[in-house]
C-alpha cells in the first residue's frame, strides 16, 4: 500500500511519520522503487525493521505473537486494537493474511480466558 502526498504537505507527512516510526529506531527510513497496480514506478519511503533491534522479535508462531500483542501497548495505545485493525482493512482490500488471522484468533482466545471466572 502507498500513499501519494502532495508536495505542499511533504515535510509536515514525512515529520509526523518520522514521530510515529522511529520512536524506539526499531524502523529504518529507506527510500523504495514501487511499481504501482499501473505499472508505473514510484519513489517512496518505507519503514523497514531493524533485525539487529533489541526490540525484534523475529520469526514468531502465531501464539507467541498473540501473547506479544495481548500485553503490549505502544505510543498510539493497546497493540491489539492496532492488529485488529490492520486485519479488518486488509479484509476490506480483499487481501487474505493467514497468519495476522490466527494471531487475531489467539488474542481473542487469551482474552475468553482471562475473562472466564
Amino acid at each position: 500500500m502507498a500513499f501519494r502526498i502532495s508536495p505542499e504537505k511533504w515535510d509536515e507527512v514525512i515529520d509526523y511519520l518520522r514521530a510515529r516510526e522511529l520512536v524506539t529506531n526499531v524502523y529504518l527510513e529507506r527510500r523504495v522503487r514501487l511499481q504501482l497496480a499501473g505499472r508505473r514506478r514510484v519513489e517512496a519511503v518505507a519503514y523497514i525493521i531493524d533485525r539487529d533491534h533489541e526490540q525484534y522479535a523475529g520469526a514468531l508462531d502465531a501464539v507467541a505473537a498473540a501473547r506479544v500483542v495481548n500485553e503490549a501497548e505502544g505510543q498510539s495505545g493497546p497493540n491489539d486494537a492496532y492488529v485488529f485493525n490492520t486485519l479488518t482493512h486488509l479484509k476490506e482490500m480483499g487481501i487474505r493474511d493467514h497468519w495476522l488471522e490466527q494471531v487475531v484468533n489467539e488474542v481473542e482466545r487469551l482474552r475468553a480466558v482471562c475473562i472466564t471466572p
